[in-house]
C-alpha cells in the first residue's frame, strides 16, 4: 500500500512539474499596454475579527485585530491581482519579499513574490517567533488518507531574537497554479499569525494598497483573464483586452 501511494504522488508531482505552466518567455516589449485598475467592495463591510492572544500575552497584549478587511472609502486594500496565463512578456523584476514579525503579527499582511526573487524573513519582537511557509498542495489532498491542513511547509525557521534575519530563494515550484494555491504564512508558537504570499513566473502582478489601487505596466497587447483575490471576499475574474501603446482602466468590485 505505501508502495501504491508513493508511486500515485510520484506521477502527480511529475504531473504538475511537466505540464502546470508552459513557461513564461522575456522579450523585448516595445509600446506595451499600461493597465490601471481598482478594487472596491459593494456593500456593508463585515466586522473584523478580533483575535485573542493565548501565548506572550505579556508582550503581544491580550488581542489584536486580524486586519482582514481594511476598506476605506469603499476601496480595498491587500488584494492581489494578477494576469492568467500570460506566456511572454518583460523581465521579471528582482523583488525581495519582505516576511517581518512585528508587534506579534506578519508584516506586509498580503505580498507578492517572484521566481528568482528571494524572501527576507525578518524578528522585529523580543521574543522568539517561528515562520512556516505553506503552500496549498490541493493535489495532495486526492492522493493522502492524511490531507495536510495548510499545505507543505517550504520553510520552516526559528527567529530567535530581535534584528534576526534570514534569506531564502524563492524558487519555480513556489509560484501558484491550481494544484499549489498560494503561500500562507503561519506560526507554530502563535497560532494567531498568518500571512499570504503569491509567487508568480511571470511579472504582471500586483497587491492594492490603501486606496485599493494597482497598476501592472508594459504588457504586450491581446486578451487576458484578469483575476483578483482577497483573503475574506473571495475571487473575482474578468476579461480584458489591450492594445498597443493603450492605458486600459478597469474596476473590480467585490461583494458578498
Amino acid at each position: 500500500m505505501g508502495k501504491y501511494f508513493i508511486l500515485i504522488l510520484t506521477l502527480v508531482l511529475w504531473a504538475v512539474s511537466a505540464g502546470a505552466v508552459k513557461g513564461y518567455d522575456v522579450v523585448d516589449v516595445r509600446n506595451g499596454a499600461t493597465l490601471k485598475g481598482t478594487v472596491n467592495f459593494k456593500g456593508t463591510v463585515p466586522a473584523d475579527e478580533t483575535i485573542v492572544i493565548n501565548e506572550n500575552a505579556d508582550y503581544c497584549g491580550k488581542e489584536q485585530k486580524a486586519g482582514k478587511y481594511i476598506v476605506s472609502d469603499s476601496r480595498v486594500k491587500n488584494v492581489v491581482v494578477w494576469i492568467e496565463g500570460v506566456g511572454k512578456g518583460k523581465a521579471l523584476p528582482k523583488k525581495q519579499v519582505d516576511v517581518t514579525i512585528k508587534n506579534c503579527r506578519a508584516v506586509p499582511h498580503v505580498n507578492v513574490g517572484f521566481v528568482g526573487g528571494e524572501y527576507v524573513f525578518k524578528n522585529d519582537d523580543d521574543i522568539l517567533h517561528t515562520i512556516q511557509s505553506k503552500l496549498g498542495l490541493a493535489y495532495q489532498k486526492k492522493v493522502s488518507s492524511r490531507p495536510l491542513e495548510d499545505g507543505a511547509s517550504i520553510y520552516n525557521l526559528a527567529l530567535p531574537k530581535t534584528g534576526l534575519e534570514v534569506k531564502k530563494p524563492i524558487k519555480k515550484w513556489h509560484r501558484i497554479t491550481k494544484d499549489t494555491g498560494f503561500i500562507q504564512v503561519r506560526s507554530n508558537t502563535h497560532n494567531w499569525i498568518r500571512g499570504y504570499v503569491f509567487v508568480f513566473d511571470h511579472p504582471y502582478a500586483a497587491v492594492t494598497g490603501d486606496n485599493g489601487t494597482f497598476e501592472m505596466g508594459s504588457l504586450p497587447p491581446g486578451e487576458y483573464v484578469l483575476k483578483a483575490w482577497h483573503e475574506g471576499f473571495g475571487m473575482k475574474e474578468q476579461k480584458i483586452s489591450v492594445k498597443s501603446g493603450e492605458a486600459v482602466e478597469v474596476d473590480i468590485a467585490f461583494t458578498l
